[in-house]
C-alpha cells in the first residue's frame, strides 16, 4: 500500500517568530523602567537567538541524502515488487518475476542504478556476452533489456523515491513500470497503482 509522504513540521519560521517576540519583551521592559545604563546593558549583551539551529534546519540534510547509496552506482540491489517476487532478467533477454531469486536458474538477480543526469540507466549486473544489458522500455508495453548505451533514450529512466528511501517508481514517456499480476512486468499509465511500488535491497558494492 502506498503512503502518502509525511510532511515535516515547519518549525523554523514558529521559532524564529517567537525570538523576535521575546526581544520586544526585553525592549519594552527597558523602557518601562525608565531606560537605567544597567537595563541598556543587560539588553545589549543579551545573546540574539541563532534561527540556523532549529530542528527544522537539522533535519534539513536527512532529506538530502533520503536515496542513500542505492541510486548513486555504487551498489548492486535487488528489486522487489510489491507482492513480494524480485525482478530478474532471463537466459533469453528478456525480464521477468521470480518468487525466489534462486529460481533464476543461475542468472543474477541484482541491478544498479546509475545516475546520468536527471534521469537512470538500471543496469543488470548479469552480461551478455561480456557486454552489460540496461533495463529498456521501447514502448508498445514492451519491457526488455538491450545493451546499455548512455545516448538510448529507450533506457533513460525515471526514478522516484517515496515514503521510504529503498521505495521507488520507475517510469519513462512509455509508462510506469508495474508488476504484473499474471508475472513478469508490464507498463501502466497510473503511477498511483501499489503494483508500481519496488523495494531495492541492498546487495553490497558495485563491481568496476
Amino acid at each position: 500500500m502506498i503512503t502518502t509522504p509525511t510532511r515535516r513540521p515547519r518549525t523554523h519560521a514558529r521559532t524564529f517568530a517567537l525570538a523576535l517576540a521575546a526581544g520586544a519583551l526585553v525592549v519594552g521592559t527597558s523602557a518601562c523602567t525608565g531606560g537605567t545604563a544597567e537595563a541598556e546593558d543587560t539588553t545589549d549583551t543579551a545573546p540574539a537567538p541563532d534561527p540556523v539551529t532549529t530542528t527544522s534546519d537539522a533535519g534539513a540534510g536527512d532529506d538530502a541524502t533520503a536515496g542513500g547509496d542505492l541510486l548513486v552506482g555504487t551498489h548492486q540491489v535487488d528489486i522487489q515488487t510489491y507482492g513480494g517476487e524480485w525482478v530478474t532478467t532471463t537466459t533469453e533477454g528478456g525480464v521477468t518475476t521470480v518468487a525466489d531469486p534462486a529460481e533464476a536458474g543461475g542468472v543474477p538477480t541484482t541491478w544498479v542504478f546509475e545516475p546520468t543526469g536527471e534521469t537512470f540507466q538500471v543496469r543488470t549486473t548479469a552480461t551478455t556476452d561480456g557486454q552489460p544489458s540496461c533495463l529498456s522500455l521501447p514502448g508498445d508495453d514492451v519491457i526488455t533489456v538491450a545493451p546499455c548505451d548512455p545516448a538510448a533514450p529507450d533506457q533513460q529512466l525515471d526514478v522516484a523515491t517515496l515514503d521510504q528511501p529503498e521505495q521507488v517508481n520507475i517510469s519513462s514517456a512509455a509508462g510506469v513500470v508495474v508488476a504484473d499480476q499474471e508475472g513478469g512486468l508490464a507498463l501502466d499509465p497510473d503511477p498511483s497503482s501499489p503494483a508500481s511500488v519496488f523495494t531495492l535491497v541492498d546487495r553490497g558494492a558495485a563491481e568496476g
